[in-house]
């Protein structure tokens, strides 16, 4: 694996556990440092760390919020 691919995976902890838990990504990562963008996509989508997924997390605490602020006016 390249030193740069080998630097992005151990300064992010996500990457590490899910390498852990998905070791096939060790031998795409290992064939060719173009399979990083690819282990990013998948690792973000997997964990919910997505600007969509940030989003619809704040749209679901805004309605909670809201539902609580209903609960006790009435």
């Amino acid at each position: 694996m390249k030193d740069e691919v080998l630097q992005k995976i151990y300064n992010n902890e996500i990457y590490l556990e899910y390498l852990r838990r998905h070791p096939k990504w060790y031998y795409y990562l290992d064939l060719d440092s173009k399979y990083m963008q690819e282990f990013e996509r998948v690792v973000k989508k997997e964990s919910k760390t997505t600007t969509y997924d940030k989003l619809e997390n704040l749209k679901k605490q805004i309605n909670f919020a809201s539902s609580i602020i209903n609960y006790f006016r009435k």
